[in-house]
């Protein structure tokens, strides 16, 4: 293949870590320059890219240039209101408002990036043999963030810890995001542009490698990979008290609490004060709508889109999306790395997820559940092939 033997130019060598102060300055200077550009200065001038995206506007983006020293992709954006025939004039907009790539030059340094280091192991073409997207769909791609310390040193790493990835993470987001590059340049209409993460640092910091190793492949050839922004229902489950405490020390409690919610007992909270099998299950079902709302609702020909999760939360969304016994799912592999590939239905197809579930594994619990969810097929499982070779 022709990646092989070659090292891409990663724009970005340092991982993103930005600061609020910093962080803020941007926001507030792409928000005036939307507001000094626009023609009409209304509060909606102060809605996020995601607003941009569900509304009723028709955006088309003419890619203008990359600043190699910021790490900025500028797009002129022509937005027509539909609903009030307002024609808006052109404005600059950085397109990750949520992940903020500008900072990349200023970022704190985590670690240094062997430049010599030889990835050219992967098999960066491991997912140009999916079929084709299921009639009547839009295909998410679900990532698991890069490795992070305490994964390597076996810590619970729930939704209260918020590491960064270390350097056996980058790669893997790095390799992640050159299979996705391959999967562009094969499939330019069907293939994600857009990518999607939680509010947790290893899920913003995955996302950003990963859009940055993707476009080094593009070259500017197709359309790059940017940043959507955080997705709040995508975070890891609250394993509450257990936070930061070895596995095994905490794997009796969780294997409890996992067995009490794939019996029906859904109420019962991790550590005590974490989340509800409840609450995990409502949150995995609005992703599942949010994610594919955006890419429905996208002006652009694309019809897939980059998410990157964690993974106890990954295994418990992909039990609703499959209708998999929870039991079953807890003891599924997600690497650090990883990509899972789900089709859902964007047509008004829907199931209801309830107490009779395939999920509780066809016992009959008492419990109120009453989900409805939108129609989902799981194609692929923890892909990994892109990680061939790797020593973590």
């Amino acid at each position: 293949p022709p990646h092989q033997g070659r090292k891409p130019a990663i724009a970005s060598q340092n991982i993103i870590r930005q600061s609020t102060t910093m962080a803020a300055v941007t926001t507030t200077w792409c928000l005036l320059l939307y507001c000094l550009t626009s023609s009409v200065f209304t509060a909606e001038a102060f809605g996020v890219r995601s607003t941009v995206i569900a509304s009723e506007r028709s955006c088309t983006r003419v890619h203008l240039n990359s600043y190699e020293e910021q790490d900025i992709d500028q797009y002129e954006v022509d937005c027509n209101l539909k609903k009030h025939g307002v024609q808006r004039r052109s404005f600059l907009e950085a397109v990750s408002l949520t992940g903020l790539t500008a900072l990349t030059a200023q970022s704190a340094q985590a670690f240094e990036v062997d430049p010599n280091r030889d990835i050219s192991t992967g098999n960066f073409d491991c997912l140009l043999d999916l079929p084709p997207i299921t009639p009547g769909c839009v295909r998410l791609y679900l990532c698991r963030h890069g490795q992070t310390e305490n994964n390597r040193l076996r810590k619970m790493q729930g939704a209260r810890v918020d590491p960064e990835i270390n350097k056996n993470g980058y790669e893997q987001a790095e390799r992640l995001g050159m299979a996705v590059g391959k999967l562009i340049e094969s499939d330019t209409i069907h293939a994600p542009t857009l990518v999607a993460h939680s509010k947790l640092l290893r899920a913003k910091e995955t996302s950003a490698v990963l859009a940055d190793a993707a476009n080094s492949v593009l070259k500017g050839k197709q359309e790059p990979v940017h940043l959507y922004g955080e997705v709040s229902s995508l975070g890891e489950v609250d394993f509450g008290d257990l936070d930061g405490k070895d596995v095994n020390s905490a794997k009796s409690v969780m294997m409890s609490t996992f067995a009490s919610w794939a019996t029906g007992d859904i109420d019962r909270r991790a550590g005590g004060e974490g989340d509800s099998g409840r609450e995990v299950l409502e949150r995995g079902v609005k992703a599942l709508e949010t994610l594919s709302q955006v890419v429905a609702a996208s002006s652009t020909p694309q019809c897939s889109m980059l998410a990157v999760s964690h993974s106890t939360y990954l295994r418990i969304l992909l039990a609703l999306v499959a209708d998999a016994p929870l039991a079953e799912s807890v003891l599924w592999k997600i690497n650090n790395g990883s990509v899972n590939v789900v089709d859902v239905n964007v047509e008004g197809k829907q199931r209801l997820v309830s107490t009779n579930s395939g999920i509780f594994g066809g016992l009959k619990r008492s419990n109120d559940l009453q989900l409805t969810m939108p129609e989902c097929h799981l194609i692929r499982r923890n892909e990994v092939r892109h990680l061939d070779g790797m020593q973590v």
